[in-house]
């Protein structure tokens, strides 16, 4: 199969010059986790930005200077085992499809999942791919801590446990996307000048104000945006049905819990392609 067959064609992207405030809005609107960028009136692709940029920059608005310039891209006549062993790499999430210098897809380890994974005859348990050491979060985290720990670990979601340790829900990148805030500060600089040595002579101010505007979590804990109804599969699910409920709820990653209900794991889309190699 090629890299055409499975690649989203009508790639929403942004154009440059840009503001972060239109990525950030078609980001969220269109619920994905990246934009292309292209040079404004062509289709020559220059960078890429993704949720994590924002986050990462809070006080750049320039998209310019937000996204990521050298870009990994593949051709739309690749063979998909091609994406599949860059994405196995675990360096990238993502491939811009360029064919002549000119942006004509987009492919992701999701992709792979949603549309081919789930159509395949692949009845392995979805234990054999699963991660059973994880990252995990208390529900009173606070937002600002949060974002910490999964940049730090590298999850895009994690699994959120109550008081008494159950798990009670899941929280991503997507969900802290949604409610970061935009603050302002002002910043007085006095630029002071005059006739030097002359104690008579009038001694003038130039006053700027610097403004900058920053991104900033609300004062909100976990429990109070975490998704709570998660879609989840049990160690013995085949692979392909993992895929498939992917698909439907259009997630990167799956809960795994056994027959007390207890989180014992979670399957990783880029860990499910590994199936394919």
């Amino acid at each position: 199969m090629k890299v055409r067959e499975i690649m989203t064609d009508m790639v929403i992207s942004v154009k440059i010059p840009g503001s972060r405030a239109d990525a950030i809005k078609k980001i969220l609107k269109e619920n994905i986790s990246c934009l292309p960028v292209v040079k404004r009136g062509t289709k020559e692709l220059i960078g890429i930005v993704t949720r994590e940029d924002f986050a990462r920059n809070p006080e750049e608005e320039q998209l310019a200077l937000l996204m990521t310039r050298d870009v990994k891209t593949i051709s739309p006549e690749a063979d998909i085992r091609e994406a599949v062993e860059i994405f196995s790499s675990g360096e990238f999430r993502r491939l811009p499809v360029v064919e002549n210098s000119e942006l004509v897809g987009l492919i992701t380890v999701s992709d792979i999942v949603w549309r081919y994974i789930s159509k395949l005859d692949l009845t392995y348990p979805v234990e054999k791919y699963m991660a059973s050491k994880i990252t995990s979060i208390w529900e009173k985290t606070p937002l600002k801590v949060t974002y910490e720990i999964m940049h730090l670990s590298g999850e895009r979601a994690i699994p959120i446990l109550n008081d008494e340790g159950k798990f009670t829900g899941i929280i991503g990148d997507t969900d802290l996307l949604k409610v970061l805030e935009v603050s302002e500060s002002t910043v007085k600089s006095e630029l002071s000048g005059g006739t030097e040595g002359d104690k008579w002579g009038w001694n003038t101010k130039n006053i700027i104000y610097i403004t900058k505007k920053r991104l900033e979590f609300p004062d909100k804990v976990v429990k109070d945006i975490m998704v709570e109804k998660v879609v989840i599969v049990r160690k013995k699910t085949a692979i392909n049905e993992a895929a498939k409920r992917m698909a439907k709820n259009r997630i990167e990653q799956i809960p795994v819990i056994n027959a007390e209900g207890d989180l014992i794991g979670i399957v990783r889309d880029n860990d499910m392609i590994k199936a394919l190699l």
